[in-house]
């Protein structure tokens, strides 16, 4: 539990009260749209202009990692943090938009819904249901989120974690099970704002108060000289790692979600575009505001380091909204996840698993009772990130590259795949990052996030081969 002194007052108060309310209501407001099919809550029946998708892209992607754990970068690798990981990351998504964003909303047929959907299209069933397996992986990763609205009601409050980790699972479901994708986008864009004007003020009052670039070099190039360094202290195979993990884009269930839900494959490719900019500039001034607490704090753990900073900071009422904005990135991302997972229970392991669908209104009734599971599941999970929530993002999307990465990509693009190749590359992914990384990784010195989608690249083109020969031949 952690314990500052913190300045908050009946207005702060106010101000993230009444985003609640309002974050609610919206929900609440786009219930019966919500319920014509399961295409319209899922994927808010297709029909997402250009601005309603660039703001549930843009805000989706932030969450508490994005900006408490990009913090602890700066707090902890210093630069190292824009150069291996946010610009490796950024360029990543490039190829994703231009390629993969029109071909998911032009070309794959309207019932493919869902990533392992999209598995079972390009496979077949087995690959489906172990591809199921990454998306529900993702419910670690909610952990994160969960962590980091229990801290701040902790701060702000006082409430016992437990206490503070349910209210935020609440308001979380109230929401989501209301009206699914439709309630998600809407209040997305709401949350833009909260997050974008917040975040601006917070970095522009911190980096005055901490007295600039040159106080923050003078203050930590002695102590820290590591933190001005391109690699951080970390040698080349961690490095690699880390800039692989913007692989996790080419996995990411969520953004296939609204690639779907886009009115037009024009429209998927161009929102995306315009969010990579965004998102670098976002990721780069939270950079700054971890450097500033390490400044200000740097005997303190990192967290509450963090936190005294922005509370010291921050005057009345733009403290509330700096709060109300991270709670608004916290559960735009942790709405859309739990989302994706509930349809991964219902949409795709219980078809995956008999055969068998259900109709529209059953289908989402199950994934409202899915949401509550999962919403339990994942406030038990942030238990596993306590010392670290980059930790969180470190293992579920290793483990999501390691399965889906190469069967996705390449069989989107790879004419000779085979439903081999997919099924079995993906369950070699999994087995294999989870050994190495657990059993060798640590006496080799070479992360499985840097070896594991080599040796996946292999296997599946290995496998293609072997079976599209043998197909050839009986022909």
């Amino acid at each position: 539990m952690l314990h500052l002194n913190v300045a908050w007052s009946s207005l702060d108060t106010v101000i993230l009260i009444g985003y609640f309310v309002l974050m609610i209501g919206i929900g609440l407001r786009f219930r019966s749209k919500a319920r014509k099919s399961m295409s319209s809550y899922f994927l808010s029946g297709r029909s997402l202009t250009l601005p309603l998708v660039i703001g549930t892209m843009m805000t989706s992607w932030y969450d508490g990692y994005s900006l408490v754990g990009v913090a602890e970068y700066g707090a902890t690798i210093g630069i190292a943090g824009m150069i291996v990981y946010i610009i490796p990351c950024t360029l990543s998504r490039v190829p994703f938009a231009i390629w993969i964003a029109p071909l998911v909303r032009g070309k794959i047929p309207e019932n493919v819904l869902t990533v392992p959907d999209l598995m079972e299209y390009l496979y077949d069933r087995k690959a489906k249901l172990l591809s199921t397996i990454a998306v529900l992986a993702g419910v670690l990763y909610n952990g994160v989120n969960f962590l980091c609205i229990s801290q701040l009601l902790e701060l702000m409050f006082d409430f016992p974690s437990i206490v503070a980790i349910i209210i935020s699972g609440i308001i979380t479901g109230i929401y989501v099970m209301a009206s699914g994708m439709w309630s998600v986008t809407m209040t997305d864009v709401f949350q833009l704002g909260f997050i974008s004007i917040s975040v601006g003020l917070a970095v522009i009052l911190v980096m005055n108060a901490t007295g600039g670039w040159e106080v923050i070099y003078s203050s930590l190039s002695v102590e820290s000289p590591t933190l001005f360094e391109p690699m951080g202290g970390m040698n080349f195979a961690t490095c690699l790692s880390w800039a692989l993990i913007g692989l996790s884009i080419y996995t990411e269930p969520m953004m296939y979600q609204r690639f779907s839900a886009s009115d037009s494959a024009k429209t998927a490719k161009r929102s995306f575009l315009f969010c990579i900019p965004m998102w670098l500039v976002y990721s780069t001034a939270v950079i700054m505001l971890g450097f500033c607490a390490r400044t200000l704090h740097p005997e303190g753990q990192f967290y509450e380091a963090f936190w005294q900073t922005i509370t010291d900071i921050l005057p009345m009422g733009l403290r509330g909204l700096f709060v109300a904005g991270l709670v608004a990135a916290v559960m735009s991302t942790q709405s859309s996840y739990v989302l994706v997972q509930a349809a991964a229970c219902t949409q795709d392991l219980y078809t995956g698993i008999t055969g068998k669908t259900l109709s529209d209104k059953k289908m989402i009734k199950w994934n409202n009772i899915a949401s509550v599971a999962i919403i339990i599941f994942s406030m038990l999970s942030t238990q596993a990130w306590m010392d670290s929530i980059i930790n969180g993002l470190y293992f579920v999307t290793g483990f999501q590259i390691a399965g889906l990465f190469i069967p996705l990509v390449a069989g989107l693009f790879y004419n000779k795949r085979t439903a081999f190749a997919g099924w079995f590359t993906t369950l070699f992914g999994y087995v294999f990052w989870l050994v190495w990384e657990y059993v060798f990784a640590e006496p080799t010195g070479v992360p499985a996030n840097t070896l594991t989608w080599i040796v996946t690249f292999f296997i599946f083109i290995i496998c293609a081969k072997l079976i599209y020969k043998k197909k050839s031949a009986n022909a």
